[in-house]
């Protein structure tokens, strides 16, 4: 694992612990400003698989850890794509 994605899963882990610890931000205002910010920095890291945080603003979805199954869903797509092109190499 590289040092990038160390830091995108700190990120993930992150924000989802912090709206677990947080009940505040379970609130739809409160909660959905925190969310803006979460949603941007995984869109900005993640690409186009980011777009998957934008489930943080669903009503009732906020019990799932969104951040951190857009990063697996990312790592697994990047780990794929990787082993794709090596084996076209072969």
């Amino acid at each position: 694992m590289t040092e990038g994605e160390l830091i995108g899963l700190a990120l993930c882990v992150f924000l989802d612990v912090i709206e677990y610890i947080l009940r505040i931000l379970l609130l739809p205002v409160v909660g959905d400003i925190f969310d803006v910010a979460g949603v941007a920095s995984c869109i900005y890291l993640f690409r186009w698989i980011g777009a998957l945080t934008l489930l943080e603003f669903v009503p009732g979805v906020d019990i799932l850890p969104i951040y951190i199954i857009t990063w697996l869903t990312w790592y697994s797509l990047r780990k794929w794509e990787e082993g794709r092109k090596s084996e076209k190499f072969r």
